[in-house]
């Protein structure tokens, strides 16, 4: 049984993915087919049946299959997103002079045939794919929001070259036209945000360097491009260096910063025999090790590959409108017909029959419906940029209004992410600052992560010089101040034994020839407005947990300080992304926060995946970044997430609310003695602009 992954083009819902399975499932020698909405593909079992085959299947329910390893899909889906970018610009150009006149003060009317030409051209044109989408799915009788925009758009294109023929003022053109723009430019944001969405697995392997120091038999050393390097080739990382590979450890000492990949946010000491992984930072010292995997081997594209199954595995809420066309668009034209054959048969002349029957179509379309959602959530999505929050996906908005259970990552994210200074501990010279200033001026010569926090600490002082540095690598560096020879490190290379820090923290000790001067704690610093945001989120009823890679007594002593529901460390990226899918099972909607590329799986799998400033392939795998520093950003995305989703429901029960009241009236002709057809199109203008103006009040912050 062969296994063929396909790229699907055309899908933008759940619904599109029940359509896209079911059509492949019924080609004969197709055993099953599996499609992951986020990544836009299809996997298919299949015994002998042509690629050729399964396209023309799914041709015909308005998709296109494209072969996943084609040498021409980059170029092709280039040049899709600057067609689709083009209809864009060609609606709003053709738009925008329709809608002039409705500016207060300008006197700008072309005649109504221009407007039939230009609205004409944004909606059968710029919106054709609308038509070809409704009129394939009806063939298969099925109603999507396709069918409700192609019959809103239409039948308002059609009313208003009626009124354009009777002579009317002002025919509404530029709702149809409007109706169209703003779908089109909706389509065009939420493919863009789904072709990002695929990136993940990219943006992980580019934390490992493209290239690599080889060793040669003879001990030389040559540049190689890593994704040529086999299992058992040498490779050399220098100070300051990322490790290109995953591999074991053969010769040489360094501390290695696994921070961004592992959650342990102080550097670990690394020396022969010990595994290291790719996209890891070695500092201090050089190390030598033999590949055991490279390029897509390693360990981060596991990791991506876990980031691209929790991404499919999530079940995406379908469209509320997709939902109801089901139901309402056949109901409409059903009534319509009930309508025009009623009153038919009442008057007995189709010339009185006709104009109720319009009247019930026009009132019913769905203008209002088909812009309730997507107005708001662009006003939403421009205040939540404004506020330092980036929405790639508006589905991961709309669930973080329903969240009942946030998940936190530790490092980095309630905490700054960095080795700070603690505590300074005077033993003979019994002052702090003066500890601090010498252990300064041994580090203002290291690049290690531990260096950079006595640094920060030891701002304004004034550092004495240092001769004759020398670092040790996986001990300290040592230098002479002032004819005393110093030495800075960990407690076990000094020769003296470690006193007891708070816990997670990291304790090196300053030394002379004679005695130990003085010791200095570093350990990863709560942010400051941790505490403010979880209290905010707790009184909001929030559950509250925390998941880390770090070690588990740092964990739950960070969990018993800040106040939260539950702990657990030691965790992998994968054991993360598992307890996240348990609080799904049980009926949780979870969000997750996070920033290194071990939470990517969790982010990509939490109903709404949250990631913090830094790194690109954690923002890559979440649907939501936060722009700016800290975890403000956080609140304010909660209560606009909550705020939107109050409109989206005021918007759609006015857009229902106006058909339910008024339908029935066309229907039994009470409109028809204060202006029929004429009025349904003003009532149905008003209720657009309703619609608009309510979601413009989430403009505001």
């Amino acid at each position: 049984m062969a296994v063929k992954t396909f790229k699907i083009e055309g899908m933008t819902c759940a619904s599109c993915v029940r359509r896209v399975e079911k059509a492949l499932a019924a080609v004969p020698g197709v055993s099953s087919a599996t499609v992951n909405l986020a990544t836009e593909e299809a996997t298919i079992a299949a015994e002998g049946v042509p690629d050729e085959v399964l396209a023309k299947a799914l041709e015909a329910r308005g998709y296109r299959l494209v072969a996943s390893d084609s040498l021409d899909l980059a170029l092709e889906e280039e040049a899709a997103s600057k067609l689709a970018l083009f209809r864009v610009i060609a609606a709003w150009i053709f738009t925008v002079p329709l809608m002039v006149p409705m500016i207060p003060g300008v006197h700008l009317h072309l005649p109504w045939m221009w407007q039939a030409l230009l609205s004409g051209l944004v909606v059968f044109a710029t919106g054709r794919r609308f038509f070809e989408n409704a009129i394939k799915q009806l063939l298969h009788r099925e109603t999507t929001m396709d069918t409700l925009v192609a019959m809103g758009a239409s039948i308002s294109w059609c009313f208003a070259v009626f009124e354009g023929l009777r002579g009317a003022d002002h025919p509404p053109f530029e709702t149809a036209a409007a109706l169209v723009a703003f779908l089109l430019v909706g389509k065009f944001l939420e493919a863009k945000a789904k072709h990002r969405a695929t990136n993940a697995l990219e943006s992980l392997l580019e934390l490992a360097p493209p290239v690599a120091m080889r060793l040669t038999k003879n001990g030389d050393e040559e540049i190689v491009l890593t994704q040529l390097l086999q299992r058992g080739d040498r490779v050399r990382v220098k100070p300051g260096g990322a490790i290109p590979v995953d591999g074991r450890v053969v010769a040489g000492q360094a501390d290695v910063a696994e921070a961004l990949l592992t959650g342990e946010p102080m550097p670990v000491a690394k020396g022969p025999g010990d595994a290291v992984i790719a996209g890891a930072v070695v500092h201090g010292g050089s190390l030598e090790i033999t590949v055991e995997g490279a390029g897509r081997d390693t360990w981060l594209a596991r990791l991506a590959k876990q980031v691209e199954q929790a991404q499919g595995s999530r079940a995406p809420v379908q469209a509320l409108a997709d939902r109801i066309s089901a139901v309402f668009v056949p109901g409409i034209l059903i009534l319509a017909a009930l309508t025009l054959a009623g009153w038919w048969l009442h008057a007995g002349a189709f010339a009185l029959a006709w104009r109720p029957a319009v009247t019930v179509l026009v009132i019913a379309c769905p203008c209002a419906l088909g812009l309730a959602t997507p107005v708001a959530m662009a006003a939403a999505l421009g205040t939540a940029a404004r506020n330092g929050l980036l929405v790639r996906d508006a589905a991961a908005m709309e669930r973080l209004a329903h969240v009942t259970d946030l998940v936190f990552d530790k490092t980095g994210t309630l905490t700054l992410g960095r080795p700070s200074v603690v505590e300074v501990l005077p033993l003979e010279t019994g002052l702090s600052s003066e500890v601090l200033r010498l252990a300064a001026a041994l580090e203002q010569h290291s690049d290690h992560p531990l260096a950079k926090g006595v640094m920060e600490a030891a701002k304004g002082l004034v550092l004495p010089k240092v001769e004759g540095f020398k670092d040790h690598p996986g001990g300290g560096v040592e230098g002479l101040i002032r004819g005393t020879r110093l030495r800075l490190g960990q407690p076990g290379w000094l020769g003296f034994s470690s006193p007891t820090g708070p816990a997670g923290a990291t304790v090196i000790g300053l030394a002379d020839n004679q005695a130990l001067q003085g010791v200095i704690m570093l350990a990863d610093k709560v942010r400051p407005e941790s505490r403010k945001v979880i209290q905010a989120l707790r009184q909001e009823g929030i559950k509250l947990h925390l998941l880390s890679g770090d070690r588990a007594e740092v964990v739950e002593e960070l969990a018993r300080d800040l106040g939260l529901a539950a702990a657990q460390g030691d965790c992998t990226p994968d054991a993360k992304r598992a307890r996240i899918q348990e609080l799904q099972k049980n009926g949780a909607v979870v969000a997750f926060v996070g920033d290194g590329v071990n939470d990517a799986p969790a982010l990509a799998q939490a109903d709404a995946g949250i990631a913090l400033p830094g790194l690109e392939a954690a923002q890559v795998a979440a649907p939501l970044n936060l722009l700016r520093e800290g975890l403000e950003p956080l609140l304010l995305a909660h209560r606009l997430a909550r705020r939107t989703r109050t409109v989206v429901r005021q918007n759609l029960a006015w857009a229902f609310g106006y058909n339910l009241l008024l339908v029935p009236l066309a229907a039994f002709g009470l409109l028809e003695k204060v202006g029929g057809p004429m009025l349904a199109g003003a009532a149905m203008g008003l209720s657009s602009l309703t619609v608009v103006l309510n979601a413009l009040r989430l403009r505001r912050a």
